[in-house]
């Protein structure tokens, strides 16, 4: 059973720098964000976490790996952490979709079960978030690799609160996201926490 979970978010990658749609797509960690995830593993130590989960995409793993040099810790892969499948927005930037594709980009934003073309929606996400935590769940502290998507997206089931939350929630690269299960219930203390990136 979860005591604590932590949520955390790869380090930057030169698609990200772009503005690119990435989801199923992978680009390299940016020099930026190699420095990033070593701050970052450093940082973790002081959580205790005692298991190491990840997304299958290279940029997660590579940020997994930094956390297990520093940890100790195996990695275990987990398919549904993967991003979420932005289909024919993949390779993209955000800014040129919005404007060729308005009307649906639109509609993905607003409807929790309206996809991406070729894609996945943000309840297919959900559902996918879902049985990640259920696998996680016999760790007591685990630290958890994903993606921006995937994390505003499974933090609306850790605290039951609607999928439409997504669009208030900011996650930037790096960030630790940390969840106590206290009173059979998870309570967020710590969200979007990137201060151990400053760090010289």
């Amino acid at each position: 059973m979860n005591q604590q979970l932590i949520l955390v978010r790869h380090g930057e990658t030169t698609h990200n720098a772009a503005g690119i749609a990435q989801g199923w797509q992978d680009s390299q960690l940016s020099e930026k964000g190699q420095a990033q995830v070593l701050s970052l593993a450093r940082r973790l130590v002081s959580f205790g976490v005692d298991a190491l989960y990840s997304s299958p995409l290279n940029r997660a793993l590579a940020t997994a790996q930094a956390i297990s040099d520093v940890t100790g810790l195996p990695i275990t892969i987990l398919e549904d952490l993967r991003e979420m499948n932005y289909g024919a927005w993949e390779g993209k930037s955000f800014l040129e979709v919005r404007k060729s594709d308005e009307q649906i980009f639109r509609r993905w934003i607003a409807e929790d079960d309206f996809p991406c073309p070729d894609g996945e929606s943000h309840k297919d996400v959900l559902t996918r978030m879902k049985r990640a935590f259920e696998a996680v769940s016999t760790a007591a502290q685990p630290v958890v690799v994903t993606h921006g998507t995937a994390i505003r997206v499974g933090a609306t089931a850790l605290l039951n609160v609607p999928l439409s939350t997504v669009r208030q929630l900011a996650q930037d690269n790096a960030s630790i996201n940390l969840f106590l299960f206290k009173g059979e219930r998870f309570i967020l203390k710590v969200w979007n926490d990137t201060s151990h990136c400053s760090e010289g």
